[in-house]
């Protein structure tokens, strides 16, 4: 999710006026969201991004904390929100939401800056956030980076069938949004006494999201919770970059899901605890529209409209609002992925030696703007991908990609951009156990087989091995099946652009070389056999040299 989103031309757009379709950016050569798609397939036991990307790892499920009396990173990775110190795009905060339950939630406060010099991230400090003020926080899924670079967390729970109020404050425990200082890894005061509070007034719900527009007092909120209570809801504070008081609206679309293309903003009382705590109940008996399985909402920034995703049917909509102003919005509509005529969305995916037809799936869930207007999408489920939908993208007319196809087991989570957009921050929440080493930016051999947060950019911005070693690109096209493998010989998919000779090595986990066969590749498709027959049972890398290229891809053998 991008730190700033903006309503720049909101107020433009209301009116209920069908849009003018945005137009397909030129983006410049060097720019992090352009890129030939990675092929899509299942998961395999690496992370795939384009070959002109490389990432750096930042860190992992179970590494320690800076202090040792707090002991070590907890797991399921999600939301990955960078905050910029005074807008740096070279030094800041990453927090790290851990999206488990009971003790296993919470969130992690990194302290990192990049080093012009080696082109990598350093990360000076870990430190969780304490939450005991506040009774502690529950399932940590989705954020955001405020305009004014806090983050707020959100608890994707609302507690116990019978709701606890610990501290007997009048709020229940669970089932809030909160406001984090990343500077001091703690909880905000939002009323002035003294103590830390969450954000009641934004109603007490499974949160799994929020975006703060660019007036800082405009934000937009969904509710992952099934058919019926999937609510996405406006919240307009009274002060600007203050969260604590304000008014909260659910959305009411004007029609069935599908058709209905305006709608109001309904008012949903928050003036007491009472009130606050049964936000789900009274959006569903004032008439809240329910999308089934809200997930994240995000801003544009080219016209300021509203996108968010509900993820059971796998389905992207986007409407027009006026922010602060406004109790009624318009435009309303799917924008990508399945429609209610067509539930099996599929979109040609041109990966460079050929084009191939990716169903959608379900599970669309994160999503990021750039400033030139592509959407990226991380989907959990499906094939758990990361999309990109460029801005000029129609159902008629389509205008996908696919950035990365992730490592096995995994959900991708939570990207943020840096402000320059040089670099993407994202994790791999809770991969396989037997995923295989990938060497990453700074030389590191990386195996992802826990929650992973990594740093994303071009080659020559990330690593200065990486960028003397820049044309030294991949195959477009190299797969390796069956994986594992269990019979004597294993099949190698290859595509190239030229004939050329190449070698096939294989390198056991310790890096000590086991095999190794001369080849010919042909221009185009090639159809290659590896004898495994005498290899014993483990973990592998494939390395496939050529004269212009070098490929790896992990393989096990049972």
């Amino acid at each position: 999710m991008k730190p700033t989103s903006t309503l720049l031309l909101a107020a433009l757009l209301g009116g209920g006026k069908a849009l003018a379709q945005v137009p397909c950016p030129t983006l410049p050569a060097d720019h992090i969201s352009r890129f030939t798609s990675v092929e899509p397939t299942t998961q395999p036991q690496d992370l795939r991004i384009p070959s002109t990307h490389t990432f750096q790892m930042l860190a992992q499920g179970n590494m320690p904390y800076t202090n040792a009396a707090d002991g070590n990173m907890l797991e399921a990775f999600d939301f990955t929100g960078y905050a910029p110190i005074a807008g740096s795009s070279t030094n800041g905060y990453l927090s790290i939401n851990h999206e488990g339950s009971g003790t296993t939630s919470g969130v992690s406060m990194l302290s990192l800056n990049f080093n012009a010099a080696t082109k990598l991230w350093n990360v000076t400090a870990k430190h969780p956030v304490n939450f005991g003020p506040v009774t502690g926080t529950i399932n940590n899924c989705s954020g955001t980076v405020t305009p004014w670079s806090t983050i707020v967390t959100c608890e994707e729970n609302t507690g116990p069938t019978t709701p606890t109020d610990t501290n007997n404050d009048g709020y229940m425990d669970s089932g809030w949004n909160v406001e984090i200082d990343p500077v001091t890894h703690t909880v905000k005061d939002q009323n002035g006494d003294g103590t830390p509070d969450k954000l009641w007034k934004m109603g007490r719900l499974k949160h799994e999201n929020i975006v703060v527009a660019a007036d800082q007092r405009t934000a937009y909120e969904g509710a992952d919770d099934g058919s019926s209570n999937s609510f996405v809801y406006k919240y307009v504070a009274t002060t600007p970059g203050q969260l604590g008081n304000g008014t909260l609206y659910a959305l009411q679309l004007n029609g069935a899901i599908g058709t209905g293309t305006t709608g109001t903003w309904i008012v949903i009382p928050n003036s007491t605890p009472a009130e606050c705590n049964n936000t789900t109940a009274a959006a569903r008996a004032l008439g809240a529209t329910s999308f089934n399985g809200v997930e994240d909402i995000e801003i544009s920034p080219l016209t300021g409209q509203v996108y968010f995703t509900a993820k059971g049917p796998g389905t992207i909509y986007r409407f027009t609002d006026t922010g602060a102003t406004g109790t009624t919005f318009s435009n309303f509509e799917i924008f990508a992925g399945n429609t209610p005529t067509n539930t099996a969305q599929a979109y040609n995916i041109n990966y460079g030696t050929g084009t191939i037809s990716e169903l959608w799936r379900t599970g669309n869930d994160n999503l990021t703007f750039d400033s030139q207007g592509n959407l990226y999408v991380l989907q959990d489920g499906g094939r758990n991908h990361v999309w990109l939908i460029k801005p000029c993208h129609t159902q008629a007319n389509p205008a996908v990609e696919v950035f990365a196809v992730t490592p096995a087991g995994c959900e991708p989570t939570g990207m943020t951009f840096s402000p320059d957009e040089r670099f993407i921050f994202i994790s791999m929440q809770s991969p396989d156990a037997n995923t295989l080493a990938t060497v990453d930016a700074a030389g590191q051999s990386v195996v992802f087989n826990k929650s992973t947060a990594v740093v994303i950019a071009r080659k020559g911005v990330l690593g200065t091995a990486l960028s003397t070693k820049g044309a030294q690109a991949e195959l477009a096209k190299a797969d390796v099946y069956p994986n594992p493998v269990n019979g004597s010989e294993l099949t190698l998919q290859l595509s190239h652009n030229q004939k050329e000779a190449a070698t096939l090595t294989v390198y056991n986990t310790l890096g000590a070389r086991v095999f190794e066969q001369a080849a010919t590749l042909n221009q185009g498709q090639n159809t290659l056999k590896l004898p495994v027959s005498k290899l014993t049972n483990g973990h592998y890398n494939l390395v496939i040299t050529t004269a212009t290229t070098t490929t790896t891809r992990p393989f096990i053998k049972q």
